[in-house]
């Protein structure tokens, strides 16, 4: 969590910190939709990326409103703990294959889950700040009602992607079993019942 009782820069800091994740973020969904070779799930990943755009510019700007930001990746990295290096490790990893698979892409998707998600730790740093914008406003001078509305906007697009993410896999699954449909599994259970011999292994016989 953001600690208030901090000077402006270090809050300016962390809000700095998040627009890096967020850019990172919006990144790696971008590559995702570019790779991914199911196109029935790309609009929604393009459109979680550019919502990731957004909140990466909205939190550079409000850093830059509190306080004079000049913290670096490698702090960052230590502010924000592992679903950093986890956002990062999926994007270099996204960027060096010519193509994604749907179970690839569900692979992406479950490391998030497990992580928590980057969406789910921005939605909860941001009501946090958000709940403490007032105490903000009166200590570092910023106008609390732009604050709010670009926190409130943000909160909102990161529900959206969840809501987003949800779709996919709804997509995804239904995919999966419509090809299980058309393509059913035989086993049987005499297989040498369709050997027919030829006509020379008949005749040694």
């Amino acid at each position: 969590m953001v600690d208030l009782s901090t000077d402006a820069d270090d809050i300016a800091d962390f809000l700095e910190c998040l627009s890096e994740l967020e850019t990172t973020n919006s990144q790696l969904f971008k590559t995702l939709s570019e790779k991914i070779i199911l196109s029935s799930v790309k609009p929604q990943l393009s459109k979680i990326a550019d919502y990731n755009d957004k909140h990466a510019k909205y939190l550079s700007a409000l850093s830059q409103g509190i306080g004079n930001p000049k913290v670096k990746t490698k702090e960052c990295k230590k502010k924000l703990g592992v679903i950093c290096e986890n956002i990062e490790n999926m994007l270099k990893q996204a960027k060096e294959k010519e193509e994604i698979t749907v179970e690839e892409l569900l692979d992406y998707l479950q490391i998030l889950e497990s992580t928590g998600g980057a969406a789910q730790y921005l939605v909860v740093q941001a009501e946090t700040v958000l709940s403490l914008s007032n105490e903000i406003t009166k200590l570092y001078g910023m106008a609390s009602q732009e604050f709010n509305e670009l926190l409130n906007e943000i909160i909102q697009d990161i529900e959206e992607n969840i809501n987003l993410l949800e779709d996919i896999k709804k997509i995804i699954h239904n995919e999966q079993n419509k090809n299980k449909k058309q393509n059913p599994l035989f086993k049987y259970q005499t297989p040498d019942a369709w050997f027919t011999p030829s006509h020379s292994q008949q005749h040694e016989i």
